[in-house]
């Protein structure tokens, strides 16, 4: 993982305060948060002393690119650092040079952010996802950019403060997005005075001046009326897959796919394999769930090496193994700089491994984002699911955080209006990409190298130039796999069929014609076996027990004071009581992933990002249903049939 940070004098030619400087090195251990022993760091600084760049990385010395990216020719004056991944590495060397970053950086292949310093100018820009985020603040002496938020916070309130070790001022209000949904509807963050910048966004600080300018995106085509039209589309976003992934064909090491038995998994292994990349999966789950049988299937029907990876067990394999939500929650907090829930799976600190990782996150960009899971296209079906990302368990709040959650959906509901299938894709983009990604893919950057094709700048402007509609039938997802895998034409996904061929639309005399033409799967899936039992969601009494405590004071009624300004103590309390309520003698919490947001907020506050090590509480054991107790290792029958 690389970190960056830059700080610009609003005054040109002003020094910049060096108690700027001293709080950013006091903070890099709180705001990375990886061995200190792993860490290398490199400034830079105008002659003028009113414009630095610093960067740290606990990446290999060897790495592709350097930390800073020297110029050369007319402006060598200036150095860049990249997050995240390119495409293709040599295309670093332009960015320090671009006359225009950040509609350089979104006509790059990759996915990744990039910060430029030179003499009396910073700039940074995300690409077209802002999946690798850049974050600002401002004082009335400086601007101060950066990929971590907390870092920035800091070294902005260092200034304010004339203190290297300043305390964290929290953005209460904004906590709400986190308390509904897990994650960011917005461009705040937790700490007060620092903003995300939106997807496709520059801001340049030029002589202390600061301006954002975005990057437009491509205009939706309208939906192909013909079969030539329909295969030139498709072959459009096939061919932006494979630049995104052909640099890979000459990796060392092969590349590791996390498989499933879904569709956006499978897209890529079809990519890989197509292009010639040469790679491994494997699969987390219990043997014979439906991911693993089928994940299986495809990885024999390419030919490729596939393993299951189990999840921990005691010793007679009737019970899970987790990690308590205390341990949970302080990881995620750290990593994600509490953006994310503790709901999520996101992995403990690890080595350093450089070789390529991808999963299928981030694959409903190509499935119309929000629309994909749509399943009423009425136009006031979909304005009522633009509104509700934004009110969705607002009952929980308090009347303050009600209202601002309010005040954000309004821009949004505008839009709506006029286009709300084009609304539901962007607010996929820009929020559950932009932050919810954003924050995720940060635990896999401090440990790795992920790759994610579906978020290369290129791929997103070719997706984005597809009607939505069109995109959500998930007929040129289907395409794109058949195209690059012929083998896998009849492998049964997971969970519901192919859109296209189940729903109405696919049975009119042309979907039957396109059906006999393009060889289209009858509207079946499944063919693996259950879905996999899920205990962050069946919560065991023991389990909410601790989450309750985390949240609630001793008496089950209170919460702390900053909680306090966002949430309504008597609704939360209710939450809670019913939280492990049992349905045919099984846990049925009442919003579940609610208790784990709320737990999250809880421990972020509590804690206030303080640097210490994480709770050494030990692991907890959770009976399975799924297992027939007989401690013999076998797949449980209901898991056989």
């Amino acid at each position: 993982m690389r970190v960056y940070l830059g700080i610009a004098a609003k005054r040109a030619g002003a020094p910049l305060p060096p108690v700027g400087f001293a709080a950013a090195r006091a903070a890099i251990g709180r705001a990375f948060p990886v061995p200190a022993e792993t860490v290398t760091a490199e400034e830079w600084r105008s002659v003028a002393g009113d414009v630095a760049l610093l960067s740290w990385s606990n990446e290999p010395g060897d790495g592709v690119l350097p930390l800073l990216i020297r110029g050369d020719g007319v402006r060598g004056d200036r150095v860049a650092g990249v997050t995240g991944h390119l495409a293709d590495p040599a295309d670093a060397a332009r960015l320090p040079a671009a006359g225009r970053l950040g509609e350089t950086a979104c006509r790059t292949g990759g996915c990744f952010s990039v910060f430029r310093a030179g003499e009396g100018e910073l700039t940074a820009a995300t690409g077209m996802t802002a999946a690798c985020p850049v974050f600002h603040a401002e004082t009335a002496d400086v601007h101060v950019v950066g990929n971590r938020a907390l870092l920035v916070h800091l070294v902005a309130r260092a200034v304010v403060t004339g203190t290297a070790r300043p305390a964290l001022a929290w953005n209460l209000p904004a906590l709400q997005s986190m308390v509904r949904m897990g994650y960011f509807l917005s461009d705040e963050t937790p700490f007060d005075g620092v903003r995300a910048l939106p997807p496709a966004t520059e801001i340049g600080i030029v002589r202390g001046l600061g301006v954002t300018g975005e990057t437009p995106p491509p205009e939706a085509r309208p939906r192909p009326g013909s079969a030539r039209g329909v295969r030139a589309q498709a072959d459009e976003l096939a061919a932006a897959l494979l630049a995104a992934v052909r640099p890979l064909a000459a990796v060392t090491e092969p590349v590791r796919l996390s498989l499933t038995g879904g569709r956006d998994s499978r897209l890529l292994a079809a990519l890989l394999h197509h292009a010639g990349v040469p790679f491994t999966t494997a699969t987390s789950g219990r043997e014979g769930t439906a991911d693993v049988v089928l994940a299986r299937r495809v990885a024999a029907a390419l030919g490729v090496e596939h393993r299951t990876v189990e999840p921990k067990r005691s010793a007679d394999a009737a019970h899970l193994v987790v990690a308590h939500p205390r341990v949970r929650a302080h990881n995620v907090v750290h990593v994600c700089e509490g953006m994310l829930s503790a709901y999520e799976n996101v992995p403990e600190a690890a080595g350093f491994d450089p070789r390529p990782r991808m999963s299928g996150h981030g694959g409903e960009v190509l499935r119309a984002g929000f629309l994909h899971n749509q399943e009423d296209l009425a136009v006031t079906a979909m304005r009522r699911r633009i509104e509700g990302l934004f009110t969705r368990n607002a009952d929980l709040l308090s009347r303050e955080a009600a209202d601002h959650a309010r005040d954000l959906a309004e821009p949004w509901r505008r839009r709506g209006e006029d286009d709300p299938a084009g609304t539901l894709d962007r607010l996929y983009l820009t929020y559950r990409v932009g932050r919810w990604h954003a924050a995720s893919r940060a635990a896999l950057l401090r440990g790795g190298t992920p790759v994610p094709p579906f978020l290369d700048n290129l791929v997103v402007r070719t997706a984005l130039s597809i009607d939505p509609l069109w995109r959500r039938s998930e007929e040129v997802v289907h395409r794109c796999i058949v195209a690059f895998a012929p083998a896998l034409r009849d492998v049964p996904i997971e969970g519901r069929p192919w859109r296209f061929a189940a729903e109405p639309a696919g049975r009119t005399l042309l979907g039957r014609v396109r059906r006999r033409l393009w060889d289209v799967p009858s509207p079946v899936a499944g063919g693996g076996g259950p879905k996999p039992w899920n205990w962050r969601v069946d919560i065991p009494e023991a389990l909410a027990a601790e989450l309750r405590a985390g949240v609630l004071a001793g008496d089950g009624t209170a919460v702390t004071d900053e909680l306090a300004r966002i949430v309504d103590e008597a609704a939360v309390a209710g939450l809670f009581s019913g939280l492990s309520a049992t349905s045919g003698g099984r846990p049925k919490a009442r919003r579940p992933q609610v208790a784990w947001h709320l737990f999250t907020v809880a421990a972020m506050v509590a804690d206030g990002f303080s640097g210490s090590a994480p709770p050494a509480d030990a692991p907890m054991r959770i009976a399975d249903p799924m297992d027939d107790h007989r401690g013999d290792g076998r797949v449980p029958s209901r898991a056989r049939a």
